[in-house]
């Protein structure tokens, strides 16, 4: 049993808009049995209040308080960072500029003037919004990457186009994202852990990718247990480098549970022993 367990969004808990199988019926089980947990994402089109509503509505026990999204991440860092009154250049969307509210938030032909780029991903981009960030990063900006996830998982397999997408076309045009807030980089995890009063090794984190998730988990010094469900496939699970290998491999939530000792379900398997579901007798859970 772990102190703490934390848990990824895209891919872990729900595709696009859908939960996936087991979502509500694992946190029940936590709840039910007094287990902590938090939930994590790189996503940064959303707010944590919109995060804790939209996991309500699919059956989840979401506080605020207890999501970490790289909106919210880099609000914390720019006020550990930034002078009062930055004025900040967003290539975004909504959730973003609420998390980021109190500061001077710049119209596009007042971009050359900011302080700040901040960019994520935003379902609305344009030259206009590009030129911007680009003008102001040459005038001496700093570029703040939310995260560089090249894509996300939406329903039906599907994956599209993430807030990577959107930091790679401005870092062709000035180089390297000055700061970079979402996971691989442990930065959100290591908050989390503050926050929470507990010890990195007493904490497992739970995602489906293992370039990021997995990444940053190890890199914070905490267990990790890859599920199934989201980006990184069975045959990629096998053949991953030392510092994306999870401690365990699942192919759902249900894993998860009989890994924390809930139910009686087959817990997760440790990564040296996974294999993909190819021969009859690996039966993973």
């Amino acid at each position: 049993m772990k102190d703490l367990t934390v848990f990824d969004c895209d891919g872990v808990i729900y595709r696009g808009k859908t939960p996936l199988p087991y979502a509500a019926e694992t946190f029940e089980a936590l709840r039910k049995n007094s287990i902590p947990y938090r939930f994590i994402t790189n996503n940064s089109s959303q707010s944590r209040a919109q995060f804790a509503s939209s996991l309500r509505a699919m059956g989840i026990d979401a506080r605020v308080e207890n999501i970490y999204a790289t909106a919210y991440a880099t609000r914390r860092w720019l006020d550990a960072n930034a002078k009062p009154g930055a004025r900040i250049f967003i290539v975004g969307e909504q959730g973003l500029r609420r998390e980021l509210h109190g500061y001077k938030l710049l119209k596009t032909d007042e971009a050359p003037t900011a302080d700040y780029v901040v960019v994520g991903i935003d379902r609305n981009l344009t030259y206009k919004k590009l030129a911007g960030a680009v003008r102001a990063v040459f005038a001496g900006a700093t570029f703040i990457a939310t995260n560089k996830d090249a894509t996300f998982p939406i329903e039906d397999n599907v994956l599209l186009p993430g807030g990577g997408t959107m930091v790679a076309a401005i870092e062709r045009a000035v180089g390297p994202a000055h700061v970079e807030i979402g996971k691989p980089q442990p930065l959100m995890l290591d908050q989390m852990i503050a926050e929470a009063g507990v010890a990195p090794g007493k904490t497992l984190l739970v995602g489906d990718r293992a370039d990021t998730d997995i990444f940053a988990g190890r890199a914070a010094g905490m267990k990790t247990c890859l599920v199934l469900t989201g980006v990184t496939t069975p045959d990629q699970a096998t053949a991953l480098a030392r510092a994306m290998r999870p401690d365990f491999v699942s192919r759902d939530l249900r894993g998860v549970l009989g890994l924390l000792g809930v139910t009686k379900h087959k817990p997760a398997v440790r990564w040296k022993d996974f294999r993909p579901v190819k021969a009859k007798k690996q039966e993973l859970i």
